[in-house]
C-alpha cells in the first residue's frame, strides 16, 4: 500500500524548492554572465592589440622592401654615399651586405663601431644565402650576428647575380611594443620567429641575447599548436611558471609569432571578489525566500483545514452550513462551488443515462456492422452484426474469437493489422453462420475503455460491388476479344492467301498436265509452313484468353513483347510507330500477367482511337523504362492530341467515354486503374505533355505505371 503523504509539507518543500532553484539560477547565470562579459572585453582588448602590432610588424616590411628595391637601383653606381646615408636615415637597419654569387662578400655597411667582417669572407654557409636559391627573398630566423655579435634577423633578396643582405635592428619595432601593458605592470606582447626562438620579450630582455627557445614550452605546446590563430587560451608562462591568458597571430611574411598575454590571476581576481558577493546574496535571499514560505504556507493550510471540515460535512449531508470568510479569496470561491457541485452531479447523471441510450441506439441503427473485440474475443456487437452474419442473437457471437469467423486466406492479414492499428480500410472475406462467404469492407481502431484496449471494427457487406466488379472484368474481355478477333483476322489474311494460292497452282498446273513433284513439294512446304503459323497465332491468343487464378511474377518487358505482338496487325494497319527505351535490366513484378498485357493493350488502343480520331500522322507512341530506389516506373506517351483539361479527372470513373456508345464501353481505363492500383498495388495516373517529332510540337498524353519493386501478398483476388 503507497504511504500516505502531507500535503502541507510537499507543498512547503516545493515551495522551498522552487524559489531556491530560482535565487540560485540567477545568481549563477549572473555570474556566469560578468565572467562571459569579462572575457569577451580581454579578448576584444588583445585582438585589437595583435592587429595593432602586426599592422607595425607590416609598415616595418613595407619599409624594408623600399629600402631592397632602393639598394637594387643606387648599387654599382659611382656615388658610394647614397646607401651610407640610407643606413643614417633608416634607424632599423643595423648593417647591409653584398654577397657575389659565390655568397663571398664584396661590400659591407655597418653602424657599428666594431666591425667582425672584411671583404672576401666567405658567407656561402649562411641561411640567408643558401635560401635565396630557391626563392626571391628570404627572411631569416634569429641569430647571432657576425657583424656585431648581437642576435639579429636579416632580410636577403637577388640583386641580379648578387645577393642583398639587410640586418635589422629591431629596437624601434620594441618601442612601440613596450607602449602595451598590462594592469599588473608587464609588458602584453611576445615576438618569437617560426621556430619558436624568441625576438621580443620586454619583460625579459635577457632571453632574446640567449636566444631563448619556446617552442617546447606551453605558449606553443598548448596554444599555437593546438588553437587557430586569433583564438584564446590559457598556458604556463615559461619564466614565472604563472598561468597566461592569451592569444597568437602569424605574420603571413615573416613567419613570425606574435603573442598576446595577460596574467591569468589577474583577470580572475576581480571575478572571485564579485563571486563572493553572489554567493552571500544568494544565502541572504535564500533566508529570506524560507521565511516567507513557512508564513504563505501556514496561511493557506489553516484555510484547508477550515475547508476540509466543511467538505466533510457536505459529504455527511449536511449542507446548509454556515461558515466565515477565509483568507483567501480563491478559497472562498472553492467553498461556494461545492454547494453548487451536487445539484450538478444529479443533473449530470441524468444526462449520461440519455447519452448511454442515445449510444445504444446509434449503435444498432447504422448500417455498418460494428464489432467491439478485447484482443481477438468478441465482447459486443450491433444489431447489423447479428444480420448479416445470420445469428440468433448477440450471445452466439459474444465471447467467441474474431478469427473464428474470418475465411482461412485472410487470417494472416487480419492479425498483421491488429498487430500494427492500421487505420486504412482494406477487403476481407467473412464466413457466416451457414458457411457461405461473404466479401467485406473492414476498418479497426483501438480505444481506451474502462483501463483497456478495445478494437472497434466496422465492415461493410460488398459481395453486390464485387460482383459488379467481375461483370465489368467479363464486359472488359468481351471488348477485347471482339477487338483480338479483328487482328486474327488481319494476322490470318496474308496466310491463308499464301495457301489459297498454292493450292490453286497446283490445281491449275494439274489440269494442264504440268505438274511436277517438286512443285507439289513446293506448294506442300508453303502449306504447312503457313498452316504452323495460323496455329502459333491461335496459341498466342488463347493464352492472353487464359484466366490468372493466382498471383505469379513475370516480366514485364515479357509482357510488353507479348502485347505488341498480339497488336502487330493492327499496329501496322494504322502507321503506328512504336519507340521503346527499355533499361539495360529486366524487372519482374508480381501480379497477373495477363491482366497486366490487358492494360497495355488498351493504352496502345486508346491512343490508336486517339490518332484516328485526330487525323494525326506522324503516329507515335514511346515507352519508356524508368527506375528508382523503391519503385519501377512504365511511361506510355504519344502525340495524338492529348486529354481536354475538362475531363482528365474522370477518365478513370467507371463508364465514362468520349468516344461513340458504338466504339467504346467507358470500362477499358476504368478496369485498368483497378488491375494497376487494387491488383498490382501501384499507381496509375496520366497528364497532358508536348510531344516533340522532327523537330514539331503536338500535343499527346503521358499514362504513367508506377509499381513497387519486391512487394510480396499473402492473399489473391477472383478475376
Amino acid at each position: 500500500m503507497m504511504k500516505e503523504k502531507s500535503l502541507n509539507k510537499q507543498i512547503l518543500h516545493l515551495l522551498m524548492l522552487i524559489t531556491i532553484s530560482v535565487i540560485i539560477t540567477v545568481g549563477t547565470l549572473s555570474i556566469i554572465n560578468i565572467y562571459n562579459s569579462k572575457k569577451e572585453l580581454i579578448n576584444f582588448n588583445q585582438s585589437l592589440v595583435l592587429k595593432q602590432v602586426n599592422t607595425k610588424i607590416n609598415e616595418l616590411i613595407n619599409e624594408i622592401d623600399d629600402v631592397s628595391r632602393y639598394i637594387k637601383r643606387n648599387y654599382g653606381l659611382d656615388d658610394k654615399s647614397s646607401i651610407n646615408n640610407l643606413l643614417e636615415l633608416k634607424s632599423f637597419i643595423s648593417s647591409i651586405l653584398v654577397l657575389n654569387k659565390d655568397g663571398t662578400v664584396e661590400n659591407f655597411y655597418s653602424k657599428s663601431v666594431q666591425q667582425n667582417v672584411y671583404k672576401g669572407f666567405d658567407y656561402s654557409n649562411k641561411e640567408y644565402y643558401k635560401k635565396l636559391k630557391s626563392t626571391n627573398v628570404y627572411w631569416s630566423n634569429v641569430f647571432l650576428s657576425s657583424v656585431d655579435e648581437t642576435p639579429t634577423i636579416s632580410y636577403s633578396f637577388k640583386m641580379g647575380n648578387k645577393i642583398g643582405v639587410v640586418l635589422i635592428d629591431l629596437s624601434s619595432l620594441s618601442t612601440f611594443v613596450i607602449k602595451f601593458k598590462n594592469q599588473d605592470g608587464s609588458h602584453m606582447i611576445r615576438v618569437f620567429d617560426r621556430n619558436g626562438i624568441i625576438i621580443m620579450n620586454p619583460d625579459t630582455k635577457a632571453l632574446i641575447s640567449q636566444r631563448y627557445d619556446a617552442s617546447s614550452s606551453e605558449v606553443f605546446t598548448e596554444l599555437i599548436n593546438k588553437k587557430s590563430p586569433d583564438s584564446h587560451g590559457v598556458f604556463k608562462s615559461n619564466v614565472s611558471g604563472e598561468k597566461q591568458y592569451g592569444s597568437y597571430w602569424q605574420n603571413s611574411r615573416t613567419g613570425w609569432y606574435l603573442i598576446v598575454r595577460n596574467n591569468y590571476n589577474e583577470i580572475m581576481r576581480p571575478i572571485y571578489y564579485i563571486v563572493v558577493v553572489f554567493i552571500l546574496l544568494i544565502i541572504f535571499f535564500i533566508a529570506l525566500s524560507i521565511y516567507f514560505s513557512f508564513k504563505i504556507s501556514k496561511k493557506i493550510f489553516k484555510s484547508f483545514d477550515n475547508l476540509h471540515t466543511i467538505t466533510s460535512k457536505i459529504a455527511d449531508g449536511h449542507y446548509s452550513l454556515e461558515h466565515k470568510d477565509m483568507y483567501y479569496d480563491e478559497f472562498n470561491k472553492l467553498l461556494n462551488s461545492f454547494s453548487k457541485m451536487q445539484e450538478e452531479i444529479d443533473k449530470r447523471e441524468d444526462k449520461l443515462e440519455q447519452s448511454l441510450s442515445s449510444f445504444k441506439a446509434l449503435f444498432n441503427s447504422t448500417m455498418e456492422s460494428i464489432v467491439l473485440s478485447s484482443g481477438y474475443d468478441i465482447i459486443d456487437l450491433n444489431d447489423v452484426t447479428v444480420e448479416i452474419f445470420g445469428f440468433e442473437s448477440k450471445e452466439e457471437a459474444i465471447g467467441r474469437n474474431v478469427l473464428d469467423f474470418v475465411s482461412e486466406d485472410y487470417k494472416e492479414l487480419v492479425k498483421e493489422r491488429f498487430k500494427k492499428n492500421i487505420l486504412e480500410p482494406y477487403e476481407v472475406d467473412f464466413c457466416r453462420k451457414d458457411g457461405t462467404i461473404i466479401n467485406g469492407l473492414v476498418q479497426g481502431k483501438f480505444l481506451k475503455l474502462d483501463g483497456k484496449n478495445i478494437r472497434v471494427s466496422a465492415l461493410i457487406d460488398i459481395s453486390d460491388v464485387k460482383s459488379k466488379d467481375k461483370l465489368l472484368f467479363q464486359q472488359t474481355k468481351m471488348a477485347s476479344m471482339g477487338e483480338m478477333i479483328g487482328n486474327i483476322a488481319h494476322q490470318w489474311r496474308q496466310p491463308l492467301n499464301v495457301i489459297s494460292t498454292s493450292a490453286s497452282s497446283i490445281k491449275l498446273e494439274k489440269e494442264f498436265g504440268i505438274l511436277e513433284d517438286k512443285q507439289i513439294d513446293i506448294a506442300m512446304d508453303m502449306i504447312v509452313q503457313n498452316a504452323l503459323y495460323l496455329s502459333k497465332t491461335i496459341d498466342d491468343f488463347r493464352n492472353f484468353f487464359r484466366i490468372d487464378k493466382s498471383l505469379e511474377k513475370f516480366e514485364i518487358r515479357d509482357s510488353i513483347d507479348k502485347a505488341l505482338k498480339l497488336l502487330q496487325a493492327s499496329i501496322k494497319n494504322h502507321n503506328l510507330v512504336i519507340k521503346t527505351d527499355f533499361l539495360d535490366k529486366k524487372f519482374e513484378v508480381e501480379g497477373y500477367p495477363n491482366e497486366f498485357i490487358q492494360v497495355i493493350i488498351n493504352l496502345i488502343n486508346n491512343s490508336k482511337d486517339a490518332f484516328i480520331a485526330n487525323d494525326i500522322s506522324p503516329r507515335i507512341i514511346e515507352i519508356r523504362e524508368l527506375v528508382n530506389r523503391d519503385s519501377y516506373k512504365l511511361k506510355f506517351s504519344d502525340n495524338a492530341g492529348g486529354i481536354p483539361d475538362s475531363i482528365l479527372l474522370k477518365i478513370f470513373d467507371p463508364y465514362f467515354t468520349t468516344k461513340h456508345k458504338s466504339q467504346g464501353t467507358g470500362i477499358g481505363l476504368y478496369m485498368s486503374h483497378q488491375i494497376i492500383v487494387d491488383h498490382m498495388r501501384g499507381e496509375f495516373y496520366v497528364k497532358n505533355i508536348n510531344y516533340k517529332v522532327e523537330d514539331k510540337n503536338y500535343k499527346g498524353c503521358c499514362f504513367t505505371i508506377k509499381l513497387p519493386k519486391n512487394i510480396s501478398h499473402s492473399y489473391t483476388f477472383e478475376i
